[in-house]
């Protein structure tokens, strides 16, 4: 689901204000290279939401709900953001060099329950993917590629 941030432009430049009573983490994501995969994670327990937002770049991103086994992809450009509920995988591809993700978190991080899915195992994330670039091309760790 995309999120509306409150975003204040003038000749400046802008202001984001993001509430964060309810987030406990936030992580910062810096991918050097164009067509970075990062995903699909998620956590069992406790289960995490999360809000993506784009600081620098442009992705496409990935939710994949694990009770229904459906994917969105959302396009999000630099000041655009997405929601993650507590019942979904989650991973981005990234669009251009030097992408900086930033991710809100609800949910302490429990490394003991963290699971991901290999990206290739989901059909319709493989024909996005494979549609914005070429295998080869993807970097990413071997965690992430195998599933681990």
């Amino acid at each position: 689901m995309i999120v509306d941030l409150n975003t204040f432009v003038d000749e400046r430049g802008s202001l984001t204000c993001v509430d964060t009573k309810k987030w406990e983490q936030v992580n910062i994501s810096v991918n050097n290279k164009k067509f970075t995969f990062r995903g699909m994670h998620y956590q069992e327990s406790p289960k995490q939401e999360k809000q993506i937002i784009v600081t620098k770049g442009s992705i496409i991103d990935f939710i994949y709900d694990l009770k229904t086994k459906t994917l969105e992809a959302y396009a999000l450009s630099e000041g655009e953001c997405v929601y993650v509920n507590k019942d979904a995988a989650h991973g981005f591809l990234t669009l251009e060099d030097d992408t900086t993700v930033t991710y809100l978190v609800n949910g302490k991080y429990n490394p003991s329950m963290e699971r991901s899915i290999i990206w290739k195992d989901i059909p319709h994330l493989k024909t996005v993917i494979l549609g914005n670039c070429n295998e080869d091309d993807i970097v990413i760790s071997k965690k992430d590629n195998e599933g681990k």
